[in-house]
């Protein structure tokens, strides 16, 4: 029998309107059982009923069937029901009973009677909610009594879910539909309130059981089914899981669902950037939105990495986004994406160089922008390291175009987008932007400057242009090796919506003149992070896949520095923002560098790049190079 319903149940849903009928059955019901029941004590009905008594029943039915109906609640899938759906049909029942309440004291009123009596309202209201509550229950019930005789256990991936809340829940639903691929073999949960206690007739096991239930189970998966879980307990759980050959996989957030239900297709594996999330970031939106809303705001370098993911975070606050690039091909596709998710928000789309001021100059005398995000820049180590000329054209000049008719337009907020490779820097690439970061301190305290020109300095982006994580994939997706530059190199890590939030939030706090500094949290090795995504492969790092050293890059450096030794930070009311306190410059001699630059541009030849990189040697006294060509220089310099 009951592989029977499971055949039917597995292949369709009971249409709405079936369920209409028995409800509507069983509010009838309960009207007559309500009816008889008073009638026992009061000896108000008698049998057969009256013209009276009918009257009564059909306006019961009507009503109540008419707010369950404005609650929806046939619409709901029954053999899914859940809290939300006994509340629900809670306030339908509660709404028809005021109704009939409403509809009693009127009567009385002229007639100086009761229409129906009190006790007859408040028993039906009872009864129709328990039977309504009873069938969802059975149906239920039956469902994954069902379900259980249908599952060949042997044939079927055995899930353990991680998370008995209501995204685990719902997870648990999606699976028991999915044609009985999955049987669920329990929660874990780390609530020990709930320690034993059963979800859909599944046990819920406690943080103590997790490795009994991974190790001796034969479990096939392990879907994590919450937000409640900290960066450690998840790379617990994965190195467990991964030692006894146990799939991670993840659940997308709830906003994320399609009509506020979760598909089995959107369940997906593990990925190394979930093992290195930190805690969501809380922004200030509405400090953001004041400062935002109605503005028009440019952002270069808009079809990068960064710079695409501020016009994202920017379509939230109603203003009108510029977005500057000379990448052609990347800004096409930024274009598509804003029409298909974002086509309410006021937007242009121009194809400039930040090296072109003539033309930057046009765009800025077009649409007068008032706050400027500078995101542009070139970024990679070892192609700048071969390319000084272009490191500089772009960083520091393109820059200062930016930033002086910015000046000129009277743009209330300029926010540079900076590196932790600024600091100390090793490489052309770092001191490029260090170069930049003296520049904007510089014009932010020039005499009659109205623009507040703010810097933002943090580390690594995942999933960014160039971000070694694609690279690992697809070396992994090889076969291997993969490649690591050095064992006991670190970087800092931050994913791009993340960096974005924090760009905005300090634009909005930034006075001009600071260098804000992002908490990035701990620093993680490269190769612990090559080890990892190997693993989430579901492979044994060096023995399925290779890890090789090949060498620093020109200009690398082992560990990256949020900070000079001569700086320190100040806190801001945002945890995760800082600001640090920088180290003087003299401004007449960063005039005589840049004057001694552009000579050095305007007649550049391939021999000259020694040259420019002296140049910025000379200003930037913490730079030294590593690993580079240019390491001569610094001898020279201490010689």
């Amino acid at each position: 029998m009951l592989q029977l319903i499971d055949k039917f149940m597995a292949k369709r849903y009971i249409p709405a309107w079936v369920i209409a009928l028995i409800d509507a059955f069983i509010v009838i019901l309960s009207i007559f059982v309500s009816a008889f029941a008073v009638s026992i004590k009061e000896k108000w009905f008698s049998f057969p009923f009256d013209d009276y008594s009918v009257r009564f029943i059909i306006l019961s039915t009507v009503v109540t069937i008419v707010f369950l109906n404005v609650f929806r609640i046939h619409r709901s899938v029954i053999r899914y029901s859940s809290f939300s759906d006994m509340i629900r049909i809670f306030f339908a029942i509660l709404t028809t009973t005021v109704v009939l309440m409403g509809i009693n004291l009127a009567y009385k009123l002229n007639h100086g009677t009761d229409y129906i009596p009190k006790q007859l309202i408040l028993v039906n209201a009872c009864i129709s909610y328990i039977g309504l509550f009873m069938f969802r229950m059975f149906v239920r019930w039956l469902f994954e009594k069902a379900y259980k005789a249908g599952v060949n256990t042997e044939l079927n991936t055995q899930v353990v879910i991680f998370g008995a809340g209501r995204t685990g829940t719902a997870t648990a639903n999606t699976l028991m539909s999915a044609s009985r691929k999955y049987y669920i073999k329990g929660f874990i949960d780390d609530d020990p309130n709930l320690t034993g206690k059963t979800i859909m007739g599944h046990k819920i096991y406690p943080r103590q059981k997790q490795e009994y239930l991974i190790k001796y189970k034969d479990i096939d998966q392990l879907i994590i089914a919450t937000k409640r879980i900290s960066q450690e307990r998840k790379n617990e759980i994965f190195e467990l899981c991964h030692q006894n050959k146990v799939k991670v996989l993840t659940v997308p957030p709830i906003k994320t669902w399609t009509d506020g239900k979760l598909k089995d297709n959107q369940i997906k594996d593990l990925q190394i950037e979930d093992l290195l999330l930190r805690d969501e970031i809380n922004l200030n939106l509405e400090i953001i939105s004041q400062q935002m809303k109605g503005k028009t705001v440019l952002v270069s370098g808009a079809a990068g990495s960064i710079g695409s993911e501020i016009v994202r975070q920017l379509s939230k606050f109603s203003t009108k986004t510029i977005l500057l690039d000379q990448a052609e091909t990347p800004l096409y596709h930024m274009e598509n994406e804003m029409n298909d998710k974002f086509s309410e928000t006021e937007r242009e789309i121009v194809i400039a160089s930040v090296k072109d001021k003539d033309k930057l100059r046009e765009i800025f005398e077009h649409y007068r922008p008032q706050i400027i995000f500078h995101a542009a820049a070139y970024k990679h180590v070892p192609m700048m390291e071969r390319a000084p000329y272009q490191a500089v054209t772009t960083n520091v000049i393109g820059t200062r175009n930016m930033a002086e008719l910015a000046m000129e337009y009277g743009v209330e907020k300029f926010v540079m987008i900076s590196t932790d490779k600024a600091v100390n820097p090793t490489n052309v690439m770092g001191a490029s932007k260090r170069y930049a970061e003296i520049l904007i301190q510089q014009m932010n305290n020039r005499e009659g400057n109205k623009t507040r020109f703010i810097t933002t300095r943090f580390g690594n982006v995942l999933g960014s242009n160039g971000s070694v994580i694609p690279r690992f994939r697809q070396q992994i997706a090889e076969g291997g090796p993969v490649t690591v530059t050095h064992p006991d190199i670190t970087r800092y890590f931050m994913t791009i919506p993340e960096a974005s939030r924090l760009v905005l939030e300090a634009a909005t706090m930034g006075q001009g003149g600071e260098i804000f500094l992002f908490d990035m949290g701990e620093p993680v090795k490269i190769r612990t992070l090559a080890e990892r995504m190997i693993k989430l492969s579901g492979l044994q790092p060096d023995k399925d896949i290779r890890i090789v050293y090949t060498g620093l890059r020109p200009g690398e450096k082992l560990y990256e520095e949020l900070l000079t030794k001569n700086e320190d930070t100040l806190p801001t009311y945002h945890k995760k923002i800082f600001i640090a306190k920088q180290e003087p410059v003299d401004a007449e001699e960063v005039q005589k560098s840049m004057r001694e630059l552009e000579s050095i541009l305007e007649n550049y030849s391939s021999d000259q790049d020694e040259r420019i990189v002296a140049n910025m040697k000379h200003l930037i006294k913490s730079y030294k190079s590593n690993n580079s060509i240019y390491e001569q220089l610094d001898t020279e310099n201490e010689s």
